[in-house]
């Protein structure tokens, strides 16, 4: 009974224990590297040191060493040694208590004056080693000094690195997870090499490979001076050289490709030729920067000084990064790499005093011959404060002066601190003989605010309306708009509701929609210099579009003129009503078409009132204005779509796709972030960006943006979708969400596998056997210049006698055959062995597919044991042993007879 428990509870606790075994380490890397290569392993740098051979074993083997993320050596035999510190070193040499404890260390009495004296001058002729000695050991035997190694020198560990032979294997221990590295076959240049650990982690060789981070603190201002401080992180194994940074207004594409070709020759003369440069931002100085080396794991700092131009607008302008640098391929080999980033500068204006009407008390019926009183409260609003505040009341309407100050109607304060409010009342008296109708009086204050000190002046427009006793008056007491977003060039309905707020009756009312001139963008016809793209100079063809984009902004911004912003639409502009009663309410409505090239904006509607009023049939006329918000509709669409490389083909890592986000609506976007979200067969590379942050984009409005992505190794040919969600606040204020859809097309490839494997002879014990091998494309490009190759492995039974046949070209779904030649040893065990077949092609170069595509394989080898062989030395064996019988009898009768 106590067995069983026992072994129900073991059973159970295999089971717990069961899948953690299961999550052990992943194969994540068997191939061959040279000596000298690097590899990043998920966190970790192994560096293939050296390739050794050991004379005791007769042996080839491999020098490993290893570095963690800070670059620093980890894993078995290290050693740590203390780098002393000069400064700390010195300051310790020269306090007393420590030279006298070192003394009597070395011997030496401290009390006496000779030996001490002894001690001194050996301390000045000692060598640097022997005086650090001393250092150490006095520590050591004087703890009382309150004094340690590391107070004095920083602790290193350095590999002290032991040669791995075939199939030994290095374990290392890193933040709780654990690799093993494993030589499987180990040459005089090099060694196939099996790495396992976490599955997360990857494998690449890449050399140097930087990552940018742009920086630049809070918002500018006009005429302002900042700094842009650009990180450049070299996240590979190798230095990286000959690095030249660029930050410019203007995107750049240098096309250098050698370290000899500097990208000096691009810059200056693309931002002289374009005069981009010199718009909103400007550099101070050179936009470019050049750096010898990078190591790797270090983090570079480049900083540039821009300038704000005084007169630009308030907005966000971009600025584009630029890095070439060159990278360590194998050996001493280096190749070109770029990268590109960019940020945006929010330029905004100079932070000044400024004032707004937080609250209002103002009666909105008068009568003749009555005092009122006007309460204001102003705040404010602004980050500096308002010295020296006047503020006015300006009473003088274009129908006269119907108001008269009782009060003082101005007032003086000394300062206004931001934030701060004044609260300010004035009487006023309507004249005896003001007429019925809609009056307007002005608040001006002045000020001085801003760095300058110059003088500021606002005004603020308050109304109301005069009523004579018994008199009628038509009043607009709600506007209604449909649709109630208007865009422009749409038609829309403005519906009034007027209210006779008199004590007559109106009659013969007039309404009239008066057009209001504003000014909008003149229709222009664009500039095209395409033609300088073709002159026989550098970067002609992008100094000619940054060029023609600068004339034709230039041009949009100064051609503006008047037109109308609003126009009635089928029908005339004045509706007429009859009698109109205190109190009495009526609708009148009115089709008007906002003009096409409004922007986004508030825009006035001026009506013009006419009636008649009881009792004396006095004609009274008013204008009113109302605010039409032309907010437009944003669209937002993607176009430009292209990638790097610009054929995908399953398996590629990191490849760039870039877009262009465009604005083809009417109204503005702002706030617009993307948030690529692919799926299967893509996904999101590591060194990619989430989230990317557009800006905000008005109509007409593009940006362009990119991200990575890693293609699976199994992806089919096709078209795919990537979706991107675009998040962004619209001209009303809400945030919005939308997907989109980037096309994605992946390429046909060629894939070769193994379809069939015959031998002739069969292979057995000590002969040779021609193993023919049947390949197939069942990929769908063509594959050129197929191929096979057999690989044995040292301790296999084999030797080859034709390693490698050429197939030729294998056109989709078309086999094709090669053999190689092999020779089984005469002792070789009768059994299965597995042998590799590496089938190397080149792709459809018709298509422009140079790769060359690695195809390994597996196929076994079924050994029989030679029975021939065996039957002949059977034979040979029997015929030995009957000769021995017979000599054996025929000594023995001859020594018989002999004896008789």
């Amino acid at each position: 009974m106590k067995g069983s428990k026992l072994i129900a509870i073991l059973t159970i606790i295999a089971m717990l224990i069961t899948p953690s075994w299961a999550q052990g380490p992943e194969l994540l890397f068997e191939g061959y590297v040279n000596k000298g290569d690097y590899l990043l392993v998920g966190p970790l740098t192994i560096i293939v040191k050296d390739v050794v051979y050991d004379i005791n074993d007769g042996k080839w083997k491999v020098l490993f060493i290893i570095l963690d993320e800070d670059m620093n050596p980890i894993g078995p035999n290290l050693t740590k040694i203390y780098v002393p510190d000069p400064e700390k070193v010195q300051q310790l040499l020269v306090n007393q208590t420590f030279l006298r404890a070192m003394a009597e260390t070395l011997g030496y009495n401290p009390d006496s004056p000779v030996e001490y004296a002894e001690f001194l001058r050996w301390l000045s002729s000692a060598s640097q080693m022997e005086v650090w000695n001393a250092i150490v050991k006095t520590i050591e035997e004087h703890p009382e000094l309150g004094i340690s190694l590391n107070d004095i020198a920083k602790p290193i560990l350095v590999p002290n690195a032991k040669p791995v032979g075939v199939n030994e294997t290095v374990k290392i221990e890193y933040h709780g997870e654990t690799l093993y590295i494993t030589p499987l076959f180990v040459y005089p240049n090099g060694a196939k090499i099996s790495i396992s650990g976490p599955i997360r982690w990857r494998v690449s060789m890449v050399q140097g490979l930087l990552l940018s981070k742009i920086e630049v603190k809070g918002t500018v201002r006009p005429g302002e001076v900042f700094y842009v401080n650009v990180h450049l992180k070299n996240i590979g194994s190798r230095r990286v050289r000959f690095v030249t940074v660029m930050l410019s207004p203007t995107p750049l594409i240098p096309k250098v490709t050698s370290r000899e070709e500097s990208a000096v020759s691009v810059l200056p003369q693309t931002l002289t030729q374009t005069g981009v440069a010199q718009g909103s931002l400007y550099p101070l100085g050179t936009t470019m920067k050049f750096i010898d080396y990078i190591e790797p794991g270090e983090d570079k700092v480049i900083t540039f000084s821009y300038k704000a131009n005084e007169n630009a607008r308030p907005g966000d302008y971009p600025l584009y990064l630029t890095v070439v640098y060159f990278s360590y391929t194998t050996g001493e080999n280096l190749e070109q790499r770029v990268l590109y980033d960019s940020t945006a500068i929010t330029i905004a204006k100079d932070y000044e005093a400024t004032f707004i009407v937080e609250n209002q008390s103002i009666p909105r019926v008068v009568h003749p011959g009555e005092d009122f009183t006007v309460k204001v409260v102003l705040k404010n609003s602004g980050s500096d404060t308002a010295k020296n505040v006047v503020g006015t009341l300006v009473l003088e309407d274009i129908k006269g002066r119907p108001f008269a100050p009782v009060s003082s109607n101005s007032f003086y304060t000394r300062f206004v601190e931001s934030g701060d409010t004044v609260v300010k009342e004035f009487k006023l008296h309507v004249d005896e003989s003001a007429k019925t109708g809609t009056y307007i009086f002005k608040l001006r204050v002045t000020y001085y605010s801003g760095n300058t000190n110059n003088k500021v002046t606002q005004e603020f427009t308050f109304s109301t309306t005069v009523i004579r006793h018994r008199a009628a008056f038509i009043e607009i007491e709600n506007v209604t708009i449909e649709p109630k977003k208007v865009e422009p060039g749409m038609t829309f309905r403005v519906t009034l509701t007027l209210k006779n707020m008199g004590e007559g009756y109106a009659k013969g009312l007039k309404i009239k929609i008066i057009p209001v001139e504003v000014l909008v963008r003149r229709e222009i016809q664009k500039i095209d210099i395409s033609q300088l793209s073709s002159l026989p100079i550098p970067q002609s063809q992008q100094i000619s579009e940054n060029l023609q984009s600068a004339i034709n902004q230039l041009i949009g911004e100064i051609a503006v003129e008047k037109m109308p912003a609003f126009l009635p639409v089928g029908e005339d502009n004045v509706k007429y009503d009859g009698i109109i009663l205190p109190n009495q309410t009526i609708k009148l409505s009115f089709i008007l078409k906002a003009n096409g090239r409004l922007e986004n904006n508030i825009y006035p509607l001026k009506v013009s009132l006419t009636y008649l009023s009881s009792p004396d049939d006095t004609e009274f006329s008013d204008e009113r204005i109302i605010g039409i918000d032309v907010t437009g509709v944003e669209m937002i669409v993607i176009s430009r779509v292209s990638t790097s490389p610009s054929r995908v083909l399953p398996g590629n890592s990191d490849v760039e796709v870039s877009f262009t986000v465009e604005n083809i609506g009417s109204g503005e976007a702002r706030y617009v972030l993307l948030k690529p979200i692919p799926s299967y067969p893509f996904k999101l590379s590591e060194t990619s960006d989430q989230i990317i942050n557009v800006g905000t984009l008005k109509q007409g409005d593009s940006a362009r943006a990119s991200f990575k992505v890693d293609v699976d190794k199994d992806a089919k040919s096709g078209t795919y979708q990537i979706p991107v969600i675009v998040t962004y606040k619209d001209p009303t204020g809400e945030f919005k969400e939308l997907k989109l859809s980037i096309p994605i097309i992946i390429e046909e490839k060629p894939n070769i596998v193994v379809e069939k494997v015959e031998f002739n002879p069969e292979p057995v014990q000590g002969k040779d056997v021609n193993i023919y091998v049947t390949v197939k494309n069942i990929g769908g490009e063509k594959a050129e210049s197929v191929v096979i190759e057999g690989v044995v492995r040292s301790s296999q039974p084999f030797t080859l006698v034709k390693r490698t046949d050429y197939v030729g070209t294998l056109a989709p779904n078309q086999t094709g055959q090669g053999v190689i030649t092999l020779t089984v040893d005469k002792d070789a065990i009768p059994k299965v062995y597995n042998i590799l077949i590496r089938i190397r092609a080149v792709g459809d170069r018709d298509k422009g597919d140079d790769n060359v595509y690695i195809f390994e394989h597996t196929i076994k080898i079924p050994v029989k044991e030679d029975v021939e062989e065996k039957e002949r030395l059977k034979k040979l064996a029997i015929g030995a042993g009957v000769l021995a019988v017979l000599v054996t009898l025929l000594i023995y009768l001859k020594r018989k007879k002999s004896s008789s």
